[in-house]
């Protein structure tokens, strides 16, 4: 067997020269954990996921029903790597449900976002592709199923939900009240069967992601809410969790993971974030049927922020033993991760290389962890800056582009791609994005509006509001302005009033206009009473209601992102990023740019936007419709998918 012949050396170079393998910035986010895959060494701290590994068999095998396991490790060094090689693993292997949660909004309340990353989670791409929810409900649809015809066939996911979603709405109403009775008879201690409803109702593709919002501990306009037999709002309660955590034990293996604890921000109380999330940890430890929960951290982390806390905390964040330390990388792991890169590279584009490390030798490689050892980040970043290739003359069809992107812009595009169409209901996250967006422009001018002041302590004694988001105080043509903003994208309801209550309150906050941020949707509209009280009232006080609009506030989302993360993940400083909005502002829509900041920064149109009011079509009554034994039976399910 003959191997390919070498590829010509010319056009390896310009490939090189143009596409540098390794470009892209070397952090493993959210999106290699959920979507494709890091290029992973899968021997390097294999002695970590082996473990958890082993936990899952161990519980799997009925040796004990659940453990928690702390692993720790300097930045860079792949903790990130070791989830995403665990949750790609599990995804291949089936059997098991996963739960990645990083982005905790507000710290006083963790427990909701909580819900909030549940509910994202199990919206993911499981084992038999579908989403986790929808693995979920299928177990239960055929449990259901099976309790009245005993010896009906089990139905795959994929066959529900292809059936499910052909059908009309009203005829799924009823399979799906109809499964959830019976359900609800095969288990009588269940607390609350429209939990159950909510996860039958995922298998429906058309009205999944309101289930999954309902699922996650957010309201539901009322026109969907009655459509789907559900009450508006689901709640914010742990026992909401802890039942759904318990519904996925009995059917699956569950795992946990907790990641990204650095973060200096504190709540109320003065904890970090680490310290809230090893309590929501022991919490869970506590009240979790089977399953594995894992929190990665910085060794320091664990030292000086876990161990301290009282009640039992650490023991339980760590009930599996010590924590697991992460290993550095040697010069064996070394050049099999730069193979892996540059395989890829070559494969992807069909070539055969000199050798296998090419532009790079084996010499250079090993030297790296000689002088000291280096993390996986860090080897990374050295091959994006040493990646250059013998300077060969190139044929004029192959001009030599060297393309040196600010990595700050690098690590933005990153950010911008993660996926943030799930978190455009959180208010705080998306007051948050805005928030740092405006602190950036302090000195400035916009909309003729010199920004001199951006604070959250809105009160009279300088306290937050959970509603009233942020001031912005400053002079607008020689004249004091303080505008007060609150992003409420809650459906309705009282969390709405309350918001839109304190937006007209000028007095009490110190406010000379107010501005409400809020999408324009179907599920967004306003009731008539809510409009009258408060929306015309703001409008004639000569505030704004600013439109939230995904493509404008993506950005600011994102470079948000890169600042939380810029010490500890991407090594920048400050001023880099500032100096990148300031440079490509106009490109990015960041800063002075943005349509979002400059809106809510304009002149009041003082004009009532019609198109946010909800319609007496759109205000339906739950007792219209009727479950007809004609519209389906649950013995549909019990025979054979076509």
């Amino acid at each position: 067997m003959t191997s390919s012949p070498i590829s010509s050396i010319e056009d390896i170079n310009a490939a090189l020269q143009n596409h540098n393998p390794f470009a892209l910035p070397p952090y493993v986010g959210s999106q290699e954990v959920w979507g494709k895959e890091f290029p992973d060494v899968t021997t390097l701290n294999a002695h970590a996921s082996d473990a958890v590994f082993q936990a899952i068999n161990q519980i799997r095998t009925g040796q004990y029903q659940r453990t928690s396991i702390a692993i720790t490790a300097e930045s860079g060094t792949g903790k990130t790597h070791i989830i995403s090689r665990i949750r790609h693993r599990l995804q291949t292997e089936g059997g098991a449900l996963f739960i990645y949660a990083t982005e905790f909004s507000d710290l006083n309340n963790i427990k909701h976002g909580f819900q909030r990353t549940l509910g994202d989670s199990l919206g993911k791409t499981g084992s038999q592709g579908v989403t986790q929810w929808q693995e979920l409900a299928s177990a239960i649809a055929n449990q259901a199923v099976k309790s009245i015809h005993p010896n009906a066939q089990t139905l795959l996911s994929k066959d529900l939900v292809q059936k499910l979603s052909r059908n009309e709405l009203s005829k799924n109403r009823t399979l799906v009240n109809q499964l959830t009775e019976a359900f609800r008879k095969t288990k009588p201690n269940l607390k609350n069967p429209d939990i159950i409803r909510a996860i039958l109702w995922t298998l429906v593709d058309s009205e999944a992601l309101y289930a999954v919002k309902w699922l996650s501990g957010d309201e539901l306009a009322q026109y969907k809410a009655n459509e789907l037999c559900l009450p508006s709002i689901n709640g914010q309660s742990f026992d909401v969790i802890q039942q759904i955590l318990d519904l996925i034990s009995d059917y699956y293996q569950l795992v946990i993971c907790f990641d990204e604890l650095e973060s200096t921000d504190i709540n109320n109380a003065g904890f970090t974030k680490s310290q809230v999330v090893a309590g929501l940890v022991k919490e869970l430890f506590e009240n979790l049927s089977r399953g594995v929960i894992l929190t990665v951290m910085m060794p320091a982390i664990w030292t000086y922020k876990i161990k301290q806390l009282p009640g039992g905390i650490p023991s339980k964040v760590s009930a599996y033993g010590n924590p697991i330390d992460l290993k550095y990388m040697n010069g064996d792991s070394i050049i099999e991760l730069v193979t892996l890169w540059l395989t890829e590279f070559y494969g992807s584009r069909n070539f055969v290389p000199p050798h296998r490390l090419y532009p790079f030798t084996e010499l250079q490689l090993r030297d790296l962890s000689s002088e000291e050892k280096p993390p996986v980040r860090k080897v990374l970043q050295w091959c994006r800056d040493n990646c250059k290739p013998a300077d060969i003359p190139i044929d004029e069809g192959y001009p030599l582009i060297i393309l040196k992107e600010d990595p700050v812009e690098q690590a933005f595009k990153k950010e911008l791609s993660q996926e943030f169409t799930n978190y455009l209901d959180d208010n705080y996250l998306l007051a948050d994005a805005i928030l740092f967006s405006f602190q950036t422009l302090i000195n400035k001018t916009v909309e003729r509006v010199k920004i001199e002041q951006v604070t959250e302590k809105v009160k009279q004694r300088g306290g937050k509001d959970d509603y009233l988001n942020f001031k912005i105080i400053g002079k607008e043509d020689g004249k004091y302005v303080s505008i007060g903003v609150a992003v409420l994208q809650y459906a309705g309801g009282k969390a709405l009033g309350a918001g839109l209550r304190r937006l007209i309150d000028y007095k009490t906050f110190g406010l000379t206009r107010g501005c409400l941020i809020r999408s324009k949707s179907k599920d967004k509209k306003i009731s008539p009473h809510l409009h009258k009280t408060y929306i015309e009232v703001l409008i004639v006080q000569g505030g704004e209601f600013a439109e939230l609009k995904e493509e404008e506030i993506r950005p600011l989302l994102a470079i948000r992102s890169v600042y939380k993360k810029r010490e500890i993940d991407y090594g920048f400083t400050e001023e880099q990023i500032l100096n990148f909005i300031n440079e490509k502002g106009v490109v990015y829509q960041l800063g002075a740019s943005n349509a979002l900041l400059k809106e809510i920064l304009s002149d009041p149109s003082y004009q009532v936007p019609e198109d946010i009011l909800e319609s007496d079509a759109e205000i339906l009554d739950v007792n219209s419709y009727s479950e007809s034994s004609e519209l389906a039976n649950i013995s549909e399910l019990a025979v054979a998918v076509d």
